[in-house]
């Protein structure tokens, strides 16, 4: 078989009989296409409707469970609060008491030093301090002091 040979099958060109019978092949196709497209975009229409609605209820679904499980998380966080500041009032009710009974013998010895200070040679010194007439004297020095300025 040689390389540059003429071709042996006959070349058929495309006349407008044959283009004629081609396109009355066709055309039920196109039609029968152009249906099928106007279906096909309604089902996809109705389907993409339908997703979005089911998305839009469980979304609506997901939000209220959301709802009532912080709900339920703030009423248990409530309560354990609750007994943590009870718990907490407790031991510091009782720190305090232990405090305070711990410090009785002090209190004593300061109390025995004051009397001893008062009633001996401080009381003259306690008289002074505790005079009230130093709210009148302290009042008139106040005034003069505010207008004189």
């Amino acid at each position: 078989m040689a390389v540059l040979a003429a071709s042996t099958n006959p070349t058929t060109i495309l006349t407008t009989q044959n283009t004629k019978t081609i396109l009355a092949l066709l055309s039920p196709a196109f039609t029968n296409s152009l249906y099928l497209a106007t279906i096909l975009q309604r089902l996809l229409s109705t389907t993409t409707l339908f997703l979005l609605f089911r998305s839009y209820l469980l979304s609506i679904f997901l939000l209220q469970q959301s709802y009532h499980a912080s709900k339920i998380l703030l009423i248990q966080s409530l309560y354990a609060s609750s007994i943590a500041c009870k718990n907490a009032y407790w031991a510091s009710k009782k720190g305090t008491r232990l405090l305070w009974m711990s410090t009785e013998g002090m209190r004593k010895k300061l109390f025995m030093e004051f009397m001893i200070f008062v009633l001996g040679g401080g009381n003259q010194l306690i008289l002074v301090l505790f005079w009230p007439g130093w709210i009148i004297v302290g009042g008139g020095i106040w005034g003069v002091w505010s207008l004189c300025g």
